[in-house]
């Protein structure tokens, strides 16, 4: 058996307070942290090291240089192209990181390759919902193969829709469902009243699994079968 996948987990953003903080002006508690230490282990990892640092390109370099051992890294936030995104100008160029963004909805702004050294590393947007439905997409599959995986997928079933929903053109959605039953079979409904809006993490709690609706489809309507990746 291989060994459980060493995973540092690192929020990003001057912004961040440590969760139950007094907050000041312009501060929001780091919930990120917490939400990516749950979904590395029930991944079979484990968290190595913890942290938050500011938009503040030497305290990441720093951070870089002194890290502890780990098999893959991840980072939430400063990976699109605003002048605060602090990953995306320590990082682009580093080892054989890359940055793209992704035809999907939510988490478009996405980095990945490997640091100096060989280690992994995920860059995933900043916003709670980005962050769980990219780990669901491209982290989760990698600690499933570093834990010797073959299959790194999760299982999809078909659920009815009850309540119907936009969905981008162009772009593979990832719509967080509380599932439920309709005429004896599953069935599925948003899980939050704004859909799959990055910055609903709420409906991350309420939520059993991602409705996964694909490139070519614009509107989910009720009746309309979905295929669904159930999450607990």
């Amino acid at each position: 058996m291989a060994a459980v996948p060493r995973v540092a987990v690192v929020a990003t953003g001057t912004e961040l307070a440590a969760p139950g903080a007094a907050l000041g002006f312009g501060r929001i508690h780091d919930s990120n942290s917490a939400l990516l230490a749950s979904l590395v282990a029930e991944a079979g990892g484990a968290v190595s090291e913890s942290l938050r640092l500011p938009d503040d390109p030497a305290a990441l370099r720093g951070w870089l240089e002194r890290r502890h051992p780990c098999d893959l890294v991840v980072f939430a936030g400063g990976v699109s192209v605003g002048a605060h995104d602090v990953v995306r100008h320590v990082l682009a160029g580093l080892g054989t990181v890359g940055f793209a963004r992704v035809a999907m909805q939510p988490g478009a702004p996405q980095a990945f390759g490997e640091l100096p050294g060989g280690t992994p590393v995920f860059g995933l947007p900043g916003n709670p919902v980005s962050v769980a439905v990219s780990f669901e997409a491209f982290v989760r599959p990698a600690i499933l193969r570093l834990l010797g995986r073959a299959e790194t997928g999760r299982r999809t079933w078909p659920a009815v829709v009850e309540h119907g929903w936009r969905s981008p053109a162009g772009r593979r959605q990832y719509m967080p469902v509380a599932l439920g039953r309709h005429d004896g079979r599953p069935s599925v409904r948003p899980a939050a009243a704004g859909g799959a809006a990055s910055h609903l993490a709420a409906g991350l709690a309420a939520a059993d699994g991602f409705a996964i609706v694909p490139e070519d489809v614009d509107e989910v309507a009720p009746g309309d079968l979905v295929e669904v990746a159930v999450t607990r």
